[in-house]
């Protein structure tokens, strides 16, 4: 059984069972691919107490999901990547969920956009039946052209997977 497969099956138990978030030492995410701190394997796991542990960012915007303002918080996308040594400028990048709803996108059009690796909503961990626990959300109401169906489409919840383009 391969990693998605197993992600993505216990993304579906999660929701079945209405489980909350991961605990913090849990893996969450994965990233994969030729970065500056890849394991052996060219992976690297975080677990929520990992991404913490980067810089946080906090903004309040809406989304077509939500039926009002909400506030979210993690690291920033461009945070995440300098921290792992890939430039945030550079390369192409898929966005994989645990349903495997799949993204391919550029690197500059996650850090232009200000995008956020989000992991808490409204100042709790946010869980599976939740669009978390990591959900790719943009500042929409910061900026109008961030409010198109281009973002929109990045902004990926249940993140299990970020694969980096060689």
């Amino acid at each position: 059984m391969n990693r998605r497969t197993l992600l993505t099956g216990m993304g579906a138990l999660a929701l079945a069972m209405r489980i909350v978030p991961a605990s913090a030492a849990e893996p969450i995410l994965t990233l994969r691919g030729a970065f500056a701190r890849a394991g052996a394997d060219g992976t690297k796991s975080f677990s929520l107490a990992d991404l913490d542990a980067l810089p946080q960012t906090t903004f309040r915007t809406t989304t077509p999901w939500h039926s009002g303002p909400v506030e979210f918080s993690g690291v920033s996308v461009a945070d995440f990547l300098a921290a792992m040594g890939v430039p945030p400028t550079e390369g192409s990048m898929q966005l994989v969920a645990l349903n495997d709803y799949v993204v391919d996108t550029k690197a500059i059009d996650l850090t232009s956009g200000e995008a956020l690796l989000a992991t808490r909503m409204n100042g709790q961990p946010m869980a599976v039946t939740d669009k978390g626990p990591v959900f790719v959300v943009f500042p929409f109401d910061s900026r109008t052209e961030l409010q198109h169906q281009s973002y929109y489409s990045r902004a990926v919840w249940q993140l299990a997977e970020i694969d980096l383009a060689p």
